[in-house]
């Protein structure tokens, strides 16, 4: 198992529980991955005040929900504590060798694995062998910076970040500041930052739905339990559209263009605060940056403003520094994995948590782990490469229809479909163990008619 952030944790857990021997490699001192405050791995965005944007309800594994106590919408070191609480529920600890990064995984000839790791303090490199690998390095972590290059980045004089490295708005202070980006981080920064600075730009390349974190009273990421959820497509999109004005207000009225696709072609965008900064014009919103100057920044409207400062809210690369390229890599942000855990023809190599639901996580993290398990054990079987492959060309196919083509956009999908589909996969997994007529493929619906919020 490489890492023990959410999805390593969850694979540790399903596999101490049917007494699968496992080691688990975590590059930093502790467990949590990206919720971890300044973890030592280099690998953690996470900054002071960020708190979770799903609700405690939606965000908890299935075996374990978060305390009563926690607010509907934990700080990070709530997440974390509940992590570690995970952990040490299941006795995960006792699988898990902190401060080892693991530098090289390659195949052997006989089916086996080479893992190769640097334990922490020491010189020298640890080779070991194993039957299978688990992934679960995650896909927060290597930040993504528009390419190419903005023209005239390299002049521009002031501060440039990426959003992972931000901690908090302290150094923003009286500057003029251009956030680039939409997604949940762009919109939290920039509200955080505009307090504090003295101008605030949000630069959006195109215009998205903005959702508040509560709806109608509830959190919004319970309108996937709602009978909303149930709707076909075509009526469930202009339902949330309605949903938004009703609760939020036209677009315009915070000077934001009207988005172009309905709320459930992208990944959703959540912020309250941003909201509240933009009808109070503490920030202002901006098109697409087309160029920098020394202290300036031009947009495609033709305007421009002067800057001092600029954060990059521009997403993340998936990768794999321990994987040659070619045994497997994601270009453009596309997995080919069936089911987004298993590529066909690599025996032996599973991926944990490679799906971005527009929901939360983890929840669906357990019932891939268990999946793999099987796999593992025998007690399942999976269809032939070739149904695989072609299993993964529909779902793709299906998916550019469903959502805009991005970068980010590559592991979208839908929690409910991915859910029910793990289950028909496991079960049809068991008819092939057993020697049943095969089963197809158990892909179809990732990105269906009915998306979920």
């Amino acid at each position: 198992m490489i890492g023990a952030g959410p999805s390593g944790l969850a694979a540790s857990k399903v596999l101490a529980s049917r007494n699968v021997p496992f080691d688990c490699f975590e590059a930093g001192t502790g467990i949590g991955g990206l919720w971890r405050y300044g973890n030592d791995n280099g690998m953690s965005g996470v900054y002071a005040s960020l708190h979770a944007n799903i609700s405690k309800e939606s965000m908890s594994f299935s075996s374990l929900a978060m305390p009563e106590t926690y607010p509907v919408f934990p700080h990070h070191s709530m997440v974390l504590a509940y992590l570690e609480n995970y952990a040490a529920s299941f006795g995960l600890h006792r699988h898990i060798v902190c401060g080892t990064r693991v530098t090289s995984v390659r195949p052997r000839g006989d089916g086996s694995w080479e893992v190769v790791c640097l334990r922490r303090g020491d010189a020298a490199e640890e080779t070991r062998r194993y039957t299978e690998v688990v992934v679960a390095n995650g896909h927060h972590w290597d930040p993504r910076l528009p390419a190419p290059a903005v023209p005239g980045a390299e002049e521009f004089e002031g501060t440039a970040i990426h959003s992972h490295d931000y901690r908090a708005p302290g150094p923003y202070a009286g500057r003029r500041v251009l956030v680039i980006g939409m997604g949940n981080s762009a919109c939290e920064i920039a509200a955080e930052i505009s307090r504090t600075a003295a101008r605030t730009f949000l630069s959006a390349r195109d215009a998205a739905h903005v959702f508040p974190k509560m709806l109608l009273g509830r959190p919004a990421d319970h309108l996937a339990w709602s009978p909303l959820a149930d709707l076909p497509r075509f009526l469930k999109d202009p339902a949330l559209r309605l949903l938004l004005r009703l609760t939020r207000g036209a677009p315009a009225h915070y000077g934001l263009p009207e988005p172009l696709r309905g709320p459930l072609a992208s990944h959703p965008s959540t912020s309250d605060e941003l909201l509240v900064q933009l009808a109070r014009g503490a920030v202002t919103p901006k098109p697409g940056v087309s160029s920098f100057g020394r202290d300036t920044a031009a947009f495609r409207d033709g305007s421009r403003e002067s800057v001092d400062a600029v954060v990059y809210a521009t997403g993340y690369k998936i990768s794999f520094p321990f994987l040659e390229p070619s045994v497997f890599a994601a270009p453009d942000g596309r997995t080919e994995l069936y089911l987004r855990t298993v590529p066909p023809r690599i025996p032996g190599l599973y991926f944990m948590g490679l799906a971005q639901p527009s929901g939360a996580a983890f929840p669906l993290l357990e019932p891939q782990a268990e999946w793999i398990a099987e796999l593992i054990e025998g007690a399942v079987a999976l269809p032939s490469p070739t149904d695989m492959t072609r299993a993964i060309a529909r779902e793709w196919l299906r998916h550019r229809k469903t959502y805009v083509s991005t970068y980010r956009h590559g592991i979208e999908i839908d929690f409910h479909s991915y859910r029910r589909a793990l289950r028909r996969e496991r079960r049809a997994g068991s008819r092939r163990a057993r020697g049943a007529v095969p089963a197809l493929p158990a892909v179809a619906g990732l990105a269906p008619a009915a998306d979920a919020m």
